[in-house]
């Protein structure tokens, strides 16, 4: 094998979280490292990406401030580069929109094409005992350690499944690009950040004006995310220490209680779209059928001509309703997917009882393969690790970890963080 086709390390996937990963291995010294995607370049959720798409996390948590706030890779340094530090200041934000946020991380994939690879269709992931061995776009490399970062998959209700297509369709689909909203009866499922991003923009005509809106929400009303300070906590390292110490049935109810910490809408994004649907329908008298419906779930759907039924099950009273739509978009989350490329190693790979990798504290996979090659796993572990895993909060940190890990030295000051105000254990 040619030398120049081993690495230390090669990631499996350049989604946000590898990206991170990357960004601080460009300053780590003798880390020979290669990251593959099959997308032609860096994008982050486009399919659902609108103008006003907000992070609900401080820009100050990029791919690597919390980790080196030297790295050339920090947001600071992308405004800097771009000549927008002054604009942007005076702007007065705490967070930015998605976009920006996109943009930023565009940047700095494209100042990494040595270490970064799209267009690279990964067919393969084998171990022959001492090391890993991947075909990318029919060459074959091999690594030490690899690290996977294929992200999330959108999550399809099963009464949807067989109606997928053009009229019915998950959020993040190429399908909402082509919706045609006009004059169309039109129902948003998921109550989440991007179903009323969804709702509004719909509101507003982006896809034509509807006839009638409906966004069913499984949740008792539009809850806001919980963005205090204690809660905050949570979103910390020494809160995920605290966390790992719990035995997993402690771990699953208190991910599921926490919810509102990372999966809720704004209260300043609710404040606007109540203002706007107050102007809507008290100030200029729309008479459309715009309503939103939460406590409520979708148990059956069908079609019938060119239409669909919807069979609701509303939370409140118990009692069954239907709805009636043209078009049905899906919000319904996303969910954890173990790439098929990696299956020749799922025979040496430790699973639990429902069959979510098990990992140490340093997101190392557990398996039975040479302690001296090592699979890392980036949003595998909300389970093991917490609320913050699928967050942008902690992935600087979390690849700071990852990275002494693999060097087997302290070369980012990750222990370095006071406790928080709160004893949890």
């Amino acid at each position: 094998m040619s030398e120049n086709k081993h690495y230390d390390l090669i990631g499996i996937g350049i989604g946000l979280f590898n990206l991170s990963l990357a960004a601080l291995l460009s300053k780590t010294p003798d880390v020979k490292f290669r990251f593959f995607d099959r997308k032609h370049r860096f994008d982050w959720h486009s399919e659902i990406m609108f103008a006003d798409s907000e992070m609900q996390t401080s820009y100050m948590k990029d791919l690597v401030t919390a980790a080196d706030p030297t790295n050339p890779f920090s947001f600071m340094n992308f405004l800097v580069q771009k000549g927008l530090f002054y604009a942007f200041l005076n702007t007065g934000r705490q967070t930015i929109t998605r976009r920006e946020f996109e943009m930023y991380c565009q940047w700095v994939s494209q100042n990494m094409p040595d270490h970064l690879s799209f267009d690279s269709d990964i067919e393969s992931v084998n171990y022959d005992g001492s090391k890993f061995i991947l075909t990318i776009n029919g060459e074959t490399f091999t690594a030490t350690n690899i690290c996977i970062g294929t992200g999330l998959v959108p999550h399809l209700p099963e009464f949807a499944e067989a109606l997928e297509g053009p009229d019915v369709f998950h959020a993040k689909s190429s399908y909402l690009k082509l919706l045609d909203a006009t004059n169309k009866d039109v129902v948003v499922v998921g109550g989440g950040q991007t179903g009323l991003e969804i709702f509004r923009n719909c509101l507003q005509g982006k896809w034509g004006n509807p006839k009638s809106l409906k966004l069913i929400a499984s949740r008792p009303n539009l809850e806001p995310l919980d963005n205090s300070p204690f809660v905050n906590e949570y979103f910390t390292p020494a809160y995920v220490k605290e966390f790992l110490q719990l035995g997993q049935d402690q771990k699953d109810p208190i991910v599921k209680y926490q919810k509102l910490a990372s999966d809720g809408n704004t209260p300043e994004y609710l404040e606007t779209l109540y203002r706007e649907l107050y102007q809507l329908k008290h100030v200029w008298g729309d008479k459309r059928e715009i309503e939103i419906l939460p406590f409520r779930r979708v148990t059956e759907m069908a079609k019938i001509g060119d239409r669909y039924k919807l069979h609701i099950q509303n939370g409140f009273n118990g009692q069954s309703e239907t709805a009636a739509a043209d078009a049905v978009v899906l919000s319904t989350g996303f969910r954890v997917n173990i790439p098929a490329l990696i299956d020749p190693l799922r025979p040496m790979i430790n699973f639990d009882q429902d069959g979510r990798f098990q990992m140490n504290q340093d997101f190392q996979v557990s398996w039975n393969g040479s302690e001296n090659n090592k699979i890392f796993a980036l949003n595998f572990s909300r389970h093991g690790h917490g609320i913050s895993e699928p967050q942008t909060s902690l992935m600087a940190w979390r690849s700071a970890r990852i990275i002494n890990n693999l060097t087997k030295k302290s070369i980012f000051p990750i222990e370095k963080t006071v406790p928080n105000f709160i004893t949890y254990i």
